[in-house]
């Protein structure tokens, strides 16, 4: 792999054709625009990086995934594409020193992370069961009414790393006091960026976040729903959207619910969701 990774330095894929030539003026590099550098990381990633995916990110940035995991990672590349800037022969070894700081980092998951450290920045996830069925290694849960689960990860600025079994051995944690955590850092960061909508009967959130189906979970956030429109119904048909309306008009939410389930790429449930007793289950049909 490291070999590949040293091929790449000169090949058409990650450098400019005379890259690796010799040192005369006519053989200097062509220097990349940070769109073209972008491509070359993402490239490099995604061929060079054991098991990862890299794909070219809004703004100068390149977006990392895992097949069978939900770990994600976002590399912001305004410092290495300065360097390349001032360095255009560099190209090779700036875009393999990425491609191992990615594969070490995304390897890593949350092993140096202490409790201290990850308490604050812990945050839940409201995933369908079947998403669980494929993933290479299983992230500590919960079970939730619906056939669904939730699932709690560290989210830095640049990265979602799913919280383990492991991670919970090791910070000496109950997966009952993560839930608990999560479940009051989440309208922390709500109330801080992401305000209820509401037009008519109808209030939610759907910002785009990665956090919509997951604040149906908060009391906090269903109260504050209450307040506006009375006892409510609750949806969450994909990870973009958490709608509510007065428990009256129900069968209105049922059919947008299916549609909006059946369409999504990211599909949370198709039920629709009533408080009973400070608990939320599934309203029959």
């Amino acid at each position: 792999m490291r070999a590949l990774l040293a091929w790449l330095g000169c090949a058409a894929l990650l450098a400019a054709a005379a890259g690796c030539s010799g040192g005369g003026k006519d053989n200097a590099p062509t220097k990349l625009s940070a769109g073209a550098f972008k491509d070359k990381v993402a490239a490099g990633i995604t061929l060079g990086a054991e098991g990862l995916n890299g794909e070219p990110g809004f703004g100068l940035r390149v977006d990392v995934t895992k097949p069978n995991s939900l770990d994600t990672l976002t590399l912001r590349l305004g410092k290495p594409y300065a360097e390349y800037a001032a360095h255009p022969g560099r190209l090779g070894a700036i875009v393999g020193r990425l491609v191992k700081e990615t594969e070490t980092r995304m390897t890593r998951g949350n092993a140096d992370e202490t409790f201290a450290a990850a308490r604050a920045h812990i945050l839940p996830l409201l995933k369908p069961g079947s998403a669980f069925r494929r993933l290479d290694a299983q992230p500590a849960t919960m079970d939730f009414p619906g056939h669904l689960r939730v699932v709690y990860g560290v989210q830095l600025d640049d990265s979602f790393t799913a919280v383990t079994p492991a991670d919970l051995q090791r910070w000496h944690k109950p997966i009952a006091e993560i839930d608990r955590l999560a479940l009051a850092n989440l309208p922390r960061q709500t109330h801080a960026t992401q305000p209820l909508l509401c037009e008519e009967k109808l209030c939610g959130w759907a910002s785009g976040d990665g956090y919509d189906a997951a604040r149906m979970l908060v009391p906090e956030l269903r109260h504050e729903i209450v307040r506006k429109i009375g006892p409510a119904v609750y949806a969450v048909p994909r990870t973009s959207v958490f709608a509510a309306l007065p428990i009256k008009l129900a069968p209105r939410i049922r059919d947008l619910v299916t549609r909006e389930f059946v369409t999504a790429p990211n599909p949370v449930s198709r039920d629709v969701f009533v408080e009973r007793g400070g608990k939320l289950v599934v309203l029959p049909t």
